[in-house]
């Protein structure tokens, strides 16, 4: 009896109209990850005991060729506001109001770069928009680059008032990268101040209060919101690359905050008084948001694939959606490997104007100023790994790769590991083996193996993040095959080395539990956290062990005790 009651009731709250407020057609979603190849196998097979060696085949990134035709980019144009938005706040006043008080001289791109480095060398973000402001005027940069690096430094809700002007005048010399990079800066900001405050009720909640509230005010501002996002969506679409990415993150973002509005909405107090009939209805109402809840998903999974592409390390945009996925989708795990732990390297040099520039510029933007070529030093390899690595530098790296330096593959492993971590890429971590297997293993160091061994027991799991969150079921039985990293942890001199490997071993080892997994298989957990934390010096990680290490032993005990 309980089920059917709130049922109905949804059915007098709106059920045909949640039902109409569902796309048609729910938004297609595209291949996420570049398509992949095979290479030869590491090394012929020698003893299958060993936990270094990979003997099936690896595979590699798709990137285009440096030499070929440069990519062509459609016209794209900013389309008027859609109804339901807001305009951007008035704080963006700072920004489309502010005036440069001086003009670098920057007639080329050694003296333009250098008015960029400039900016960025301020804390102050007044200040540092000021500088960029007046960088606009540098000869040496395409029109409407340094436009972009503006957008990406303000708030993301002030997109659209920054780079319209430049979309209209669309100044001669403006490549089809920076125009779209435009766009889909202006429509993400629009998408960012959709679905603000919802409408809300005050208590306390009755059955025809609540009615009442949801068929006059909270529904027509859903089909509302809904819509905007709907017709802001669709205009990205048409977008390339990065512009893309960009609309498509916020864009998933949208849809999924649409789906808590509901979620959130006042229901009567009876509900409050009766778990099952709360329980019934808030199911009821998750079956008709479903379909909205997979547009967000699949806009936000669009939009991680196209910040993998172009090897985006660290954004707070692409941080800020693998959270929301993980927040809606618990069981999917799509942020489990944040908690990896790898060997600290040696800081960035910013010794010159481009080596600087790499560790604060987006990689997109990076990759359209900076030489492709200088991806092959280690030098700007670290700086790279502070934001990622850009397509055309890994292009280059491809074409440069029997001739990189044993320094180059291992920061290069790093960052593609970092990568794949981020994104669940296979791709990354196979490309991370088959760098570090091309180093010679006398000269392979403690921290470079540590990045082998968890590239070796991360490559079998789900292709990229797009697969992941559509698997059912549990992981491939070669997943976390954590035999190197078992071996760096027993035999690594360096004591936080060998914590680190422990560590990431049981990580990905409770990762790997299987759904049935029993009170045994969580008491081994318990004990690869003690030893990994013993191993560690004190800080985050080893306090992550310690807390591991209770929830282990925690988790062994009650599936003890339900024990027969």
């Amino acid at each position: 009896m309980t089920t059917k009651k709130p049922l109905a009731l949804l059915s007098t709250l709106g059920a045909a109209w949640l039902s109409a407020c569902t796309p048609a057609q729910p938004v297609q979603t595209p291949q996420t990850s570049a398509p992949t190849t095979t290479t030869e196998p590491v090394a012929a097979p020698e003893a299958p005991s060993d936990p270094w060696l990979v003997t099936d085949l690896l595979r590699e990134e798709q990137l285009p060729l440096l030499k070929g035709p440069a990519p062509t980019f459609n016209e794209a144009k900013l389309e008027a506001p859609v109804k339901g938005v807001p305009a951007a706040p008035a704080s963006c006043d700072a920004f489309t109001k502010r005036v440069a008080k001086a003009k670098p001289t920057c007639a080329d791109k050694a003296s333009s770069l250098a008015a960029l480095d400039a900016a960025f060398a301020t804390a102050d973000a007044a200040q540092r928009d000021e500088l960029l402001l007046a960088a606009e005027s540098c000869a040496g940069l395409e029109p409407g680059f340094v436009r972009a690096v503006r957008v990406e430094m303000a708030p993301i809700e002030c997109g659209d008032v920054l780079a319209e002007p430049v979309l209209k005048a669309k100044p001669a010399g403006m490549s089809g990268a920076v125009q779209h990079t435009l766009v889909g800066h202006a429509i993400a900001a629009r998408l960012a101040r959709s679905v603000g405050t919802p409408p809300k009720l005050k208590g306390p909640f009755d059955k025809k209060k609540v009615i009442d509230f949801t068929k006059t005010t909270l529904f027509p501002w859903f089909d509302e919101q809904r819509k905007a996002v709907e017709q802001l969506s669709s205009q990205g679409r048409e977008l390339a690359s990065y512009g893309k990415g960009l609309v498509a993150l916020q864009s998933g973002w949208a849809y999924l905050r649409l789906v808590e509005v509901v979620r959130d909405a006042p229901i009567p107090e009876e509900f409050r008084k009766d778990p099952d009939l709360a329980n019934a209805y808030f199911a009821a109402v998750d079956e008709k948001l479903d379909p909205t809840k997979d547009n967000g998903r699949d806009g936000a999974l669009v939009g991680l694939g196209m910040m993998a592409q172009a090897g985006v390390l660290n954004d707070e945009r692409m941080r800020t959606t693998r959270a929301l996925l993980a927040k809606m989708y618990g069981g999917r795990r799509v942020d489990a490997l944040d908690v990896l732990a790898l060997p600290r390297i040696a800081d960035a040099e910013s010794a010159t104007v481009e080596l600087r520039l790499a560790a604060k510029l987006p990689p997109y933007l990076a990759g359209l100023v900076l030489d492709p070529k200088s991806a092959t030093d280690p030098k700007m390899l670290r700086s790279l790994l502070h934001k990622g690595v850009s397509m055309p530098m890994r292009a280059m790296l491809k074409e440069a790769e029997g001739t990189l330096s044993d320094e180059a593959r291992a920061l290069y492993a790093r960052a593609r590991v970092e990568m794949g971590v981020r994104y669940w890429r296979t791709v990354d971590f196979d490309t991370a083996v088959s760098l570090l297997s091309k180093i010679p293993k006398d000269k392979l160091d403690v921290t470079a193996k540590v990045v082998l061994a968890a590239a070796i027991a991360l490559r079998s799991g789900p292709e990229d993040v797009s697969i992941l969150m559509r698997k059912e079921g549990g992981f491939s039985p070669k997943f976390a095959d954590v035999r190197a990293l078992d071996e760096v942890a027993k035999t690594a001199t360096e004591p936080g080395h060998a914590g680190l490997a422990a560590f990431d071993a049981a990580v990905l080892r409770q990762i790997a539990a299987p759904r049935d997994a029993d009170a045994k298989y969580w008491d081994g957990l318990a004990e690869r956290y003690k030893e990994a934390a013993a191993k560690l010096a004190e800080g985050p990680v080893k306090h992550e062990a310690d807390e591991r290490v209770k929830a282990a032993v925690q988790t062994a005990k009650i599936l003890k005790s339900t024990m027969p």
